[in-house]
């Protein structure tokens, strides 16, 4: 049975078309998942299917009673996770036929969102859930809905599914162009040789007397030839025209850090801390055992909503617990709910005056956080929050440093510029500690892993937190 129908559906916001879509059907029992770049119109489209607005033309049919969660924020002595949860457990209370939710599992920490995937798994109704959490969507998804070139894509099974589909469109388009481009190659050769022969036609030859080429050429031999050999080369002009490339999905952006160990020497030791404890407000929030960081350390931090993560990473930048810490150490701390950025300046020139990397390293970072080109030479006036705090990303990754820190990199990213990053931080050069609840993300980044529980800091395996 529909529960939503679709037809010669536009979408607009500010004089923008952001979706065109011909038809698309919701069915009873659906378990769906909305991807796609961010300003792709997600959000947008949820807000026309529950009527919060009305910027769109064609035919929106929806037949089911509704619960919706939209995106939310923290508040005032309440965290982000916090808030979430609160409003899912309202949600689900609710029964309603059809759940919209955007962004569920956003803030949540790993025991909320195991919650939240036993809620969805025993959910009978119809699920249509915008989300970047691919555990979550790998866990849940029935069909992955894409939004592709302003239309929305319909793929059958979860995310790593819909991953393989588009692994294999690329490798079929890579074929295509390859092949392409030995046709072109050979048929432009090709012309060029018959274009040759055809000029050599009208010429003397050696091994001809000068009187036998002028009796052959007054006859006509050598011109009827040379005129059949252009009109072959004419015709195969005419095919070269007719070749059609294969249209070209766009590519994966993608940059390596530029990085000279004779430039830079990172100390094999950066920091040890001794075992200790970490106190906010005068209340011991957990107890942690020796840490190093060396080199090639790449640290993960997990836990709970409010166990003190973002708070350990802040006395680590500021070198408040006690320990080790290597002579003139330079580190990089990027936490998002305290990003200061020269409004005056582009976004390139920001990050040009922190980092050593060339322009183009530079532009290709940006464009894979969703800063295009266009808008990396816009002052940073006019971007928008979502897209600062991707700049300060940028930036913090590209800076001039021995140590970086981040504390939720993956809020604000769409699944592109996570996969991108993700990429970005397997190769980088530089040591690095973070905090994130995106478990799939952690276990490919990372060599070692952290998690606060019952009041203590411990290690433990990576791929099983």
């Amino acid at each position: 049975m529909e529960i939503l129908t679709l037809s010669h559906y536009q979408l607009e916001v500010g004089g923008n078309l952001l979706l065109s879509i011909n038809q698309l059907h919701l069915h009873q029992g659906d378990k769906v998942f909305l991807i796609g770049d961010n300003g792709s119109g997600k959000t947008s489209f949820l807000q026309t299917l529950i009527g919060e607005r009305r910027s769109y033309q064609g035919q929106l049919s929806l037949h089911s009673d509704v619960a919706y969660l939209p995106q939310l924020q923290a508040a005032q002595n309440q965290s982000g996770g916090e808030k979430v949860m609160a409003s899912l457990k309202v949600l689900f209370q609710k029964n309603a036929s059809l759940l919209i939710l955007d962004e569920p599992s956003s803030h949540l920490d790993k025991a909320n969102q195991k919650w939240l995937i036993h809620q969805l798994k025993r959910y009978r109704g119809t699920l249509l859930v915008v989300s970047h959490d691919r555990y979550l969507m790998n866990q849940i998804a029935q069909q992955i809905w894409a939004i592709e070139k302003q239309d929305i894509k319909v793929y059958q099974g979860n995310y790593d599914a819909y991953r393989q589909v588009k692994e294999l469109e690329m490798q079929k388009q890579a074929i295509e162009k390859a092949n392409y481009q030995r046709q072109v190659t050979k048929l432009t050769k090709q012309i060029q040789a018959k274009k040759e022969r055809a000029n050599q036609m009208v010429k003397p030859k050696k091994n001809i007397s000068r009187s036998d080429w002028k009796v052959n050429a007054f006859a006509g031999s050598y011109d009827s030839q040379a005129k059949r050999i252009a009109k072959s080369a004419k015709a195969m002009e005419n095919r070269l025209a007719k070749l059609t490339p294969n249209r070209q999905e766009s590519k994966e952006i993608w940059a390596k850090l530029k990085f000279n160990p004779q430039e830079k020497k990172i100390p094999h030791t950066l920091i040890h801390l001794r075992e200790g404890n970490l106190s906010r407000n005068k209340q011991i929030l957990f107890t942690y055992p020796d840490i190093a960081i060396r080199a090639d350390s790449k640290l993960a931090i997990i836990g709970r909503n409010k166990a003190g993560k973002s708070t350990f990473l802040e006395s680590l930048a500021n070198q408040d617990l006690p320990g080790f810490y290597s002579d003139h150490l330079k580190l990089t701390f990027f936490k998002q709910d305290q990003v200061q950025l020269d409004s005056q300046l582009t976004a390139f020139e920001f990050v040009q005056e922190q980092s050593n990397q060339d322009s183009r390293l530079i532009l290709n970072y940006l464009a894979m956080m969703g800063i295009s080109y266009q808008k990396a030479h816009q002052k940073i006036a006019s971007l928008s929050g979502g897209e600062r705090v991707r700049l300060a990303l940028v930036s913090a990754m590209l800076g001039d440093h021995q140590l970086l820190i981040l504390d939720e990199p993956t809020n604000y990213l769409d699944l592109v510029a996570m996969e991108a990053l993700e990429r970005c931080l397997k190769q980088y050069p530089y040591p690095f500690v973070l905090v994130s609840h995106d478990q799939q993300f952690v276990s490919s980044v990372v060599n070692r892993c952290y998690v606060i529980r019952d009041g203590q800091l411990e290690e433990i395996d990576k791929d099983h937190f």
